[in-house]
């Protein structure tokens, strides 16, 4: 599979191979998705209808009991639960059958539904979010840009079992291997209480931007290294890589020659298809292929590929 050299190349391919193979692999969805939302529409009418005319009926002829009324609502609330069945199964379905065709139009980004365990647990080490014992991944893009490897998971973080369970964390991370030598460990927050540190061996660091210092805490073991790194310029790409994921916080870590950012987005991601939309809808592909280009833009900046001392 091919690598790209740069965002123009990376962009011109993901249009031309989205006409050429994308289009005509998800073209013959349609007529199931057409198909399938007829029948998600009428039987949801159906079975709300049944309740509201069954709650017409108690109420007309006076009809008085215990849970008299539970009917009605099982009713009512088998007909909602209908449509988001065919929906959730159909976009379930389209999915399963189109991601590997819909990353291939990236280049040599290939699209997984799992994750090697132990490296999950560098976010863990590198003080992003706290330890798990399970995970459970919804979605991994793994490939390489100007030779530098990266990772894109979409997952749920657990610690505990049953009743005991606690969701650690629950969002997007992106891994990105570095050429770079950095010596210290340094964590950029947006979401911390009273700078507390991820980790006892981080002490907070202030910067010299003010619009910086009001919305992000930054913990380091080497200031001189975290002044170097965190540029007004890396926060304007860090921010792109946020606004392009549509999430709501942002965590990074340089730690160990990786660059590892976490981010809690405001609704799932990676999601393709619609039910009550053509199964062609430019839309949704742009977006993604937007993220993608965040995240290599950020590469570009920092130039990832190139080796060098700090």
């Amino acid at each position: 599979m091919q690598e790209f050299d740069d965002l123009n190349t990376f962009k011109r391919n993901f249009y031309e191979k989205y006409h050429k193979v994308l289009v005509p692999a998800i073209r013959g969805f349609e007529n199931e998705r057409k198909n399938k939302l007829f029948w998600a529409i009428f039987w949801t009418i159906v079975l709300i209808g049944l309740g509201i005319a069954y709650f017409w009926f108690i109420i007309a002829f006076n009809i008085k009991g215990k849970r008299v009324e539970e009917p009605g609502i099982y009713l009512i609330g088998f007909g909602i639960g209908t449509y988001w069945i065919h929906k959730k199964a159909f976009e379930s379905k389209l999915k399963s059958k189109i991601m590997h065709v819909v990353s291939s139009c990236f280049g040599n980004m290939v699209w997984s539904q799992s994750y090697p365990f132990e490296k999950s647990e560098n976010f863990v080490s590198a003080g992003l979010f706290t330890e798990f014992t399970r995970q459970i991944i919804d979605d991994r893009f793994i490939g390489t840009y100007k030779g530098v490897p990266i990772d894109i998971i979409e997952a749920e973080y657990i610690r505990g079992s049953g009743k005991n369970s606690t969701t650690v964390f629950k969002g997007l991370c992106i891994k990105l291997d570095m050429n770079k030598n950095f010596k210290g460990h340094t964590v950029l927050m947006e979401d911390t209480m009273f700078h507390k540190s991820p980790l006892s061996h981080l002490r907070h660091t202030e910067l010299e931007d003010i619009k910086f210092e009001k919305r992000y805490d930054v913990f380091t073991d080497d200031e001189v290294e975290a002044r170097y790194i965190l540029t007004p310029t890396f926060m304007e790409k860090l921010a792109g890589i946020k606004m392009a994921f549509r999430c709501k916080a942002v965590r990074c870590a340089f730690y160990q020659g990786q660059l590892l950012i976490a981010m809690k987005p405001t609704k799932d991601l990676f999601s393709l298809g619609s039910l009550v939309k053509p199964v062609t809808d430019t839309k949704q592909f742009q977006q993604l292929c937007n993220q993608f280009v965040s995240v290599l833009n950020l590469i570009d900046y920092l130039k990832l590929d190139k080796q060098a001392v700090l």
